[in-house]
């Protein structure tokens, strides 16, 4: 049932990019703001709000998931189970975003690729063309773990424990809340960014695992080798850092480039090369999703 989920989910996420306007979390900061103020009036801060904040979404996916279970043979708590990892995937159009910039920068349009750039990386691009491509680069396969590949992992292991939604919400409510509060500085924004840090670290090694059957496995154990430091030193980046230095392994690009060694060509390749290794690393994800669940349930 989770991979039936899974299929349809991507084969939504890639044909009907209309349904993406329907991923608004607009209802969750405002839910957010009133457990935040509420929890302030009563000098309550931290992890305990943060558990707050998550007790209303976990109960009612578990309530949902419930109510549905078995009803129809199943058909009801498969459309559900379809329709939250849907709205879990993304919200950002990486791909579409990506097609922006690259036709502006064939076009020689360089106030239009520096707007696609902008719309990717979230702030203001650099100008060096080295720092512009790293920063593409290392962009881009951090929105594939955390927007597509982690959530269809988290999906499918709380599928196998019972609950597939359960995980995917519980997973892009930690992606959610650290974009929107993980730059602050007080006892609910660490709190945020442990939880980020907790939820983020198995599934970041694992999609670290599929750049490496996807790209240049070799490479990534060497990139891993050279780098680990960086993580062991700060485990609350660890997700981030693993992910990055197993793509960089995998495309065989170093971790770091100065501007003698990048050319204005050299950006859209190296753009669309991070983009392939994501799509091609989602296929692997998926087959390895159906050959377990046709072990595990195939008999």
């Amino acid at each position: 049932m989770s991979l039936i989920a899974i299929l349809i989910s991507l084969v939504l996420e890639r044909s009907f990019s209309h349904l993406r306007d329907y991923r608004q979390f607009d209802w969750f900061d405002k839910y957010t703001d009133k457990i935040k103020k509420w929890s302030d009036e009563r000098s309550w801060q931290g992890p305990v709000v943060v558990l707050l904040i998550l007790l209303g979404p976990v109960l009612a996916v578990i309530i949902i998931n419930n109510l549905l279970e078995g009803v129809f043979l199943g058909l009801f708590s498969l459309v559900f189970s379809t329709a939250v990892l849907f709205l879990c995937i993304g919200p950002q159009d990486i791909e579409k975003q990506l097609d922006s910039f690259l036709t502006a920068w064939d076009n020689e349009d360089e106030a239009q690729a520096k707007e696609a750039a902008t719309d990717i990386l979230g702030e203001k691009p650099p100008e060096a063309l080295s720092e512009l491509q790293q920063s593409l680069v290392e962009r881009v396969l951090i929105v594939g773990s955390e927007q597509i590949l982690s959530p269809i992992i988290w999906f499918t292991v709380f599928a196998m424990l019972g609950s597939g939604p359960l995980g995917v919400v519980l997973y892009r409510i930690s992606c959610h809340l650290q974009s929107r509060f993980g730059q602050q500085s007080d006892a609910f924004a660490k709190a945020v960014n442990r939880l980020y840090a907790i939820l983020g670290w198995v599934p970041a090694h694992l999609v670290a695992l599929l750049f490496a059957m996807a790209g240049s496995f070799v490479d990534v154990i060497q990139h891993w080798r050279e780098r680990r430091t960086e993580w062991q030193d700060d485990w609350q980046k660890a997700a981030s850092l693993a992910v990055i230095a197993g793509g960089l392994g995998a495309l065989q690009m170093p971790a770091s480039v100065t501007e003698d060694d990048v050319s204005s060509e050299d950006v859209p390749q190296h753009v669309r090369a991070v983009m392939g290794l994501v799509l091609r690393s989602i296929v692997i994800l998926v087959v390895i999703i159906a050959i377990i669940t046709l072990t595990l349930f195939g008999h």
